[in-house]
Parts: C-alpha cells; structure tokens; sequence
C-alpha cells in the first residue's frame, strides 16, 4: 500500500510543502481573520476550520507519512490517505465557496498538492493485492453502521432541505442569506456519503477494497467531524447562534470516528 520507491520521493516533497503551506496559510487566517470576505457567519466557520487544520490535520498528516515504514506502514498509510481526503474536500470550499483574498494563493497550490499527493496513494493503496483480515462479524457490523448511520443522517439534513427550497414557498436554510449551501449538498451527496455507503458494504462483505476504504474514510469521518464542531463552537463564541445540538453532534461523531479508526486498525493486519 506504501508508495513504491520511484514515488516515495515524489510524495514526500509534496508532503512537505503542502504542510510548509497550510501552515502559512491557516497561521495568517488565525492571527487575521477578517482577511476572509464572507462575513461574520462564514468568517467563524472558516476560523474554525483553519484552528483544527493547524493544530490537528498537518501534525497527523506529516506524523502519518513519517510512519510509512516499518511493518505497519500499510496501516500509516491508510491514515496518510484518510488526511489527505481531508484536506481536499475542506480546500474544496476555500476555493469554491470563498470570496478572492490572497490567501487563494496559497490555497490552490494547498488543494491541488493534496489531490495530487491522494491520487498517487489511492494508487498504490488500491492496487495492492494482498489479502487482509480484521473484525469479526459483529466488530464489522458495528463499523458499517457507524458509517451507515452517518450517511443516512447527513443525506437525511440535506435532502430535507434541498426538498425545502424545491417545494416549501419561503423556506430559508441555515445561512446568512438563507440560500442552500450547494457545495457542501454537492460534496456529500456526490462524493462523501456514497464513498461511506461503499465502504460500509465491502467492509460487511469483507472485500479487499472494503478494508481499504474503510479505513480511509474512517479517518476522513474523524477529522471532518472534529472540523465541523470547531467551525459551529467558532460561531458560538462569537455569539452567532449557530445550533448548539450541531455543535454536540458533530464532537460526539468526532470522538467516536477516532475510538473506531484506531480500534479499526488495532484489528487490521495481514491475512
């Protein structure tokens, strides 16, 4: 699953400079916030998101490329993998949902170095062809339906409300200007959740590709969702009322994703 040794280099330069990026780029966006143009709702969320890339996503993204070797570096490189995803979908919305500052700059290259340094290890990850064996039948059950559920719930808040502005005359989502949030609709619904559904039935199945994506995802599940609580606890300080069972709902799938992640790969090895 590990980069072979013509592309270890390869990643290892990409690592380091988008970490030597995010880095400058979420430093800036802490110590300046009002750099951000999208107002005081978005501005917190992006304050948020900026503090747990800075103090949570880099220091596990270069922890887990430092641990591809070894015996269990396949399992390191799951996490590698996991965090990478990460950074893609959240540079997602910099790039698409953010009004131009110069920290574009630094967020294309941000977003781009991570695409780019996932598709290699999504690569080498999946086209490895050794067989693997973990959780037992009920260990894997309880993993799929943490994923499953997840997926449902998610699905379940954005259709309600994608349904809401179809059809409900005046209906206003949870934004400033009460306008849907397609990009986060289109991230979860095209990507996310059927990414978490797949993973969930080749783990029950107990697939090869099922192990594999299993464990990226869990990974993504965690950090995205320690994500999400520090953007909604980021408004919250600043008295903008977001939702405050939001904020208890995305810690709790952020804790929990952590405990399975970890007792996940615990059980993960070789067959």
């Amino acid at each position: 699953m590990i980069p072979s040794p013509a592309t270890q280099g390869l990643v290892k330069w990409m690592t380091y400079l988008l970490a030597t990026l995010t880095v400058i780029a979420c430093g800036f966006g802490l110590w300046h916030n009002d750099i951000y143009q999208d107002g005081p709702w978005a501005n917190a969320q992006w304050l948020g998101q900026d503090a747990v890339t800075l103090v949570l996503a880099t220091p596990l993204l270069l922890w887990s490329f430092h641990r591809m070797k070894g015996p269990s570096a396949w399992k390191w490189a799951l996490v590698f993998a996991g965090v990478l995803f990460y950074f893609v979908y959240s540079y997602a919305f910099y790039l698409f949902a953010a009004k131009l500052t110069w920290l574009y700059l630094l967020q294309v290259p941000i977003f781009s170095l991570a695409l780019m340094t996932l598709s290699v290890m999504l690569g080498h990850i999946f086209s490895d062809d050794h067989p693997l064996r973990g959780p037992t039948s009920r260990q894997r059950g309880l993993i799929a339906a943490y994923l499953l559920l997840i997926a449902a719930m998610v699905a379940g808040l954005w259709l309600a409300d994608i349904a809401g502005h179809l059809w409900v005359p005046g209906h206003r989502s949870d934004t400033p200007d009460g306008s849907a949030p397609l990009i986060i609709y289109s991230l979860d619904l095209a990507v996310v959740i059927p990414l978490m559904v797949a993973s969930a039935i080749g783990l029950l199945r107990r697939q090869g590709w099922g192990w594999r994506l299993t464990g990226l995802m869990l990974v993504k599940t965690s950090t995205l969702g320690y994500s999400l609580m520090a953007m909604a606890l980021s408004m919250y300080l600043q008295a903008l009322h977001p939702d405050t069972f939001l904020i208890g709902l995305w810690s709790v799938i952020g804790m929990i994703g952590t405990g399975l992640t970890i007792w996940f790969l615990a059980l993960l090895r070789p067959a």
